[in-house]
């Protein structure tokens, strides 16, 4: 029988770190002891504190583990778009898809992510404030470099809603019908598969932030775009 292989102090660090992602995510920072989480890393508690000398310590490094996630490479290419109305499209597009469909634009697993944005914001908030505004940090400027680009072609009309608050309200709108999917049986039925939702929601929000139709119609091919987001 072949020995198992021992790991060094920082891959048994990132393991340990990695193992209590999953309790985190199905109890909650204050609903999880330190005992549980040194059983889902399969290591004693002595040998989690002398890693992690307290719970917040851990929680903490899962933090910032899951905002260092590599982006995918689908991510990159978007993000490497020229400004332009159609790059606002299919930024749109792209994130309500990934979001809706459970195929968030990062290397997390969305079950898990999901669960530990939720748990995070019934309690101080911390995880998702970390994790969006990594989020804002990338994605904020090219969504607002993408208005000004379709505002100079013409393409988008005036509006009292500031730039900052249109870069997020797409966002809202698909993690609000991500959530109503959580469960096996959604919360609504709106008699439309998801795909069709994403197709809805993706013109409502497009709409929302000032898109004129005649853009959205000569930019928006859902069909084309999903090969894109897979």
């Amino acid at each position: 029988m072949k020995p198992a292989t021992k790991l060094s102090s920082e891959e048994r660090r990132e393991a340990i770190i990695r193992a209590v992602r999953k309790v985190f995510a199905e109890k909650g920072f204050h609903g999880t002891t330190t005992r549980e989480l040194a059983e889902a890393a399969g290591v004693s508690e002595a040998l989690l504190f002398k890693h992690f000398p307290t719970k917040e310590s851990l929680y903490a490094a899962m933090q910032v583990s899951c905002n260092m996630e590599q982006a995918p490479e689908d991510v990159k290419r978007l993000m490497a778009l020229e400004p332009s109305t159609s790059a606002l499209v299919h930024m749109v597009h792209f994130l309500v898809a990934r979001i809706v469909l459970g195929r968030p634009p990062c290397g997390e697993d969305p079950v898990l992510l999901n669960r530990l944005m939720l748990h995070s914001v019934m309690e101080d908030g911390d995880f998702a404030r970390q994790f969006l505004l990594r989020t804002a940090s990338n994605w904020g400027p090219k969504f607002r470099d993408c208005l000004k680009a379709a505002h100079a072609a013409g393409d988008l009309v005036d509006s009292p809603v500031p730039p900052g608050v249109r870069t997020w309200f797409p966002h809202h709108v698909a993690v609000m019908l991500m959530i109503n999917h959580l469960p096996a049986e959604p919360t609504i039925d709106y008699g439309e598969s998801r795909e069709k939702l994403v197709e809805h929601a993706v013109w409502f929000c497009l709409r929302g932030i000032g898109l004129k139709d005649e853009a959205i119609k000569r930019y928006y091919n859902p069909k084309a775009l999903a090969l894109f987001t897979g």
